[in-house]
């Protein structure tokens, strides 16, 4: 069978050498090709999405390993970016604590935090977790990185209570920076405006002037600490004086640290001011 096989192998390559162009074996092939050329291109077309299919489920595990690492470097960024901000703003407060404590080169300074509202006859009160032990006595200024905040009212050794400028039984002497004009500033509860009283009818005062502390309070708030800006400016006829709204500069809903100026307030009853004491 084999030889049979070859022998016609022989015969079929002698007779296609020899024979000339367009002879019947060429015919023959170019007919076999016209058959076969369009059923091998339809199967190709029909098995090359298939075969795609197949090595795309090979893929599809690399794909969905690399979808995860990708996840988990995301989540990783996003966590480095929230730590990054809540650092930043941290650092943007205490550097305006600080810069705030700079204009008060006088007072040492105690650094608190607020611990809650106080459950007392002041409506408009706050705790703070530093007392006695850390230097803090009542009628100490207490301020922010916005500005006066109010003043120690109580002390304990380890916390203390600070009265609200807000609270309508707080008072601050104030003035008009630029103009010099000194008045008082008090609370009002719980309106956002505190009042200016005891400025002149002529002083030249505009909606948008900012107000500090003037100084005149026996020592307990030093000048120049802000208060607020002017937001409405009226005549009380009946008192011969300008009437005076004022926008706190300290937003008192949202107090978290607070200074204590420890230098301040007024001198304390049998406070000796020398080291040795006096012979009798």
């Amino acid at each position: 069978m084999l030889l049979i096989f070859l022998t016609l192998c022989i015969v079929v390559i002698t007779l296609d050498f020899r024979e000339q162009a367009g002879g019947p074996l060429e015919r023959a092939r170019d007919f076999s090709l016209a058959i076969v050329a369009p059923i091998q291109k339809g199967l190709t077309t029909v098995t090359r999405p298939i075969g795609n299919f197949f090595s795309s489920i090979g893929d599809l595990s690399h794909l969905r390993s690399d979808n995860a690492r990708l996840r988990s470097e995301l989540t990783n960024l996003r966590s480095q970016i929230d730590q990054a901000r809540s650092v930043i703003g941290e650092n943007a407060q205490f550097r305006r604590e600080m810069d705030l404590s700079a204009s008060y080169i006088t007072a040492r300074r105690v650094f608190a935090q607020v611990d809650g509202r106080v459950p007392s006859n002041y409506k408009w009160a706050v705790f703070l977790d530093k007392g006695t032990q850390d230097g803090i006595r009542p009628d100490m200024a207490v301020v922010n990185a916005d500005g006066l905040v109010g003043k120690i009212v109580q002390a304990t050794p380890h916390t203390s209570t600070v009265l609200l400028l807000i609270d309508p039984q707080a008072g601050a002497g104030a003035r008009i920076a630029g103009i010099g004009d000194t008045g008082v500033i008090q609370g009002q509860g719980g309106s956002e405006s505190l009042t200016l009283s005891f400025i002149s009818p002529n002083a030249n005062v505009t909606v948008g002037d900012t107000v500090v502390t003037s100084g005149y309070d026996r020592g307990v708030f030093p000048p120049q600490i802000p208060i607020g800006t002017v937001n409405h400016v009226g005549v009380n006829g009946a008192q011969l004086e300008k009437a005076i709204t004022v926008t706190p500069a300290v937003n008192f809903t949202s107090l978290d640290v607070v200074q204590v100026l420890v230098g301040t307030g007024p001198p304390r009853h049998g406070k000796r001011h020398h080291g040795k004491k006096q012979g009798h």
